[in-house]
């Protein structure tokens, strides 16, 4: 009985360590977190057929939901903005820019009938990290694949954006 408890215990602690943070948002000098408006792009061009707009929607929807609930969950005081105008330029204050550049939504039956990469989704992303001024922070292109689901995809990207969003931020 005793080493079931220990052993619930430990197996409660990892679980915990696993749903924290990978990053935690950088605090202003008055000791409040950063404030992030996040605007997404969903790269959408009158070319597009009905098929493709759809999907973009689809990715953006879910991309703005988990960055929001990502930045939130790592100390940001995140806020998501349907137009740059939204922004002001406070101190403490910041503009996350992400734009959709490329989405491949892959081949679902390739991917569950043969596996090994084939049939891969794929979405390269830019983004943008603006303060007070003018000039960007931040601006880096990034793109992930995955032979997985275009979700996993989305998240790991929201992950590295994140990450890269966080440590320009530590360097200030």
């Amino acid at each position: 009985m005793k080493n079931f408890l220990v052993l619930a215990v430990l197996c409660a602690a990892l679980v915990a360590a696993g749903c924290a943070p990978k990053v935690a948002a950088p605090k202003m000098a008055s000791g409040d977190p950063a404030a992030l408006f996040i605007l997404t792009d969903r790269g959408i061009t009158a070319d597009m057929d009905e098929k493709q707009v759809q999907q973009l929607n689809q990715i953006g929807n879910y991309m703005d939901k988990q960055l929001l609930r990502l930045a939130q969950k790592s100390g940001y005081q995140a806020n998501l903005i349907s137009s740059r105008d939204q922004f002001t330029k406070a101190s403490g204050e910041y503009l996350l820019s992400v734009t959709i550049k490329k989405y491949n939504p892959g081949n679902k039956a390739a991917r569950m009938l043969i596996g090994f990469g084939a049939g891969a989704v794929s979405m390269d992303t830019h983004y943008e990290l603006f303060g007070k001024g003018a000039e960007a922070l931040l601006a880096n292109d990034d793109g992930v694949g995955s032979s997985r689901d275009w979700y996993f995809v989305v998240n790991k990207l929201n992950e590295k954006t994140l990450a890269a969003v966080t440590d320009r931020l530590n360097q200030i």
